[in-house]
């Protein structure tokens, strides 16, 4: 599957099967992924705790839920806890990254002229900032540019994902043995989707005019139509959501998997239809 396909295809899926166990190699690719990703000065401050839903305890379960993932908790079989490696910014692990990136050619023309500027002028103006940087939405832009890589693998390979909001680290910091240097950002569902992989349609977006801008805000990028009709063509732009029969897919997915009328990990009441009252 081609990068824009993928891109296409991606959808949040909160149904899946919790009968089909997820492969470790696609796990390791999904990782691998992140590895790669692009990171300031290669500090890779991006860590995930891969959870086995059937290894872990209940208690652990009960730690990673989020308030919005009563359907992904109850049937995904794999979640990545990912978080935020504020270590990997130390001034002297930075400095080493950078020389390791002069050394290999990435940065300069002269590795042993660009070290010593790295040594000489930027170690003395990080040494003051690091501890700022580290937690800087820089930082967390490249833990979720990590994130992004593995969720289009794991589309790549087959499997469904959904993001989910991160938990209270002191909750769960003891159960998975986090460092005190640990910031979460999120948790991952993964699995095999027990939806059809349209999941209703393409999510409805913002326009793009209402997004982004040309040279200054308030100067809108104007997308150009040609530009969408190619991009249907390569699978990256797709029907938008609802798609007809979306409705009464969610019911069989809701009777077949077994699960309660809602979507948070805790019960709501609800008052029946029709019992409101009016002002």
């Amino acid at each position: 599957m081609h990068v824009k396909e993928s891109i296409g295809r991606r959808r949040t899926i909160r149904f899946f099967l919790p009968f089909r166990p997820v492969e470790r190699e696609k796990i390791q690719k999904m990782l691998e992924a992140a590895r790669r990703a692009s990171c300031v000065g290669n500090v890779m401050n991006v860590r995930g705790i891969v959870i086995w839903k059937e290894q872990a305890s209940e208690e652990l379960i009960r730690a990673i839920t989020p308030p919005l993932g009563y359907q992904q908790m109850q049937t995904a079989p794999v979640f990545i806890f990912w978080y935020n490696e504020t270590a990997a910014y130390h001034i002297d692990k930075w400095i080493d990254d950078l020389n390791r990136l002069a050394d290999t050619r990435r940065i300069g023309t002269d590795a042993e002229v660009t070290k010593a500027q790295i040594n000489k002028g930027l170690r003395p103006a990080f040494a003051a900032s690091w501890q700022a940087m580290a937690v800087s939405p820089l930082a967390f832009m490249d833990v979720g540019q990590a994130i992004a890589q593995a969720t289009l693998v794991a589309y790549d390979e087959g499997l469904g994902t959904c993001c989910m909001s991160s938990p209270r680290l002191e909750t769960i910091g003891k159960l998975l043995k986090l460092p005190d240097t640990a910031v979460p950002v999120c948790v991952q569902a993964v699995g095999y989707s027990a939806e059809q992989w349209e999941a209703g349609g393409q999510t409805v977006k913002p326009p793009m005019e209402s997004m982004f801008f040309d040279m200054e805000y308030g100067k809108p990028f104007t997308p150009d139509p040609a530009v969408n009709q190619e991009l249907k063509a390569e699978k990256m732009i797709w029907e938008d959501a609802p798609l007809s029969w979306r409705g009464e897919e969610l019911k069989y997915l809701m009777r077949g998997l077994g699960l309660e009328e809602r979507i948070t990990s805790f019960p709501i009441p609800v008052p029946p239809a029709g019992n409101g009252q009016q002002g």
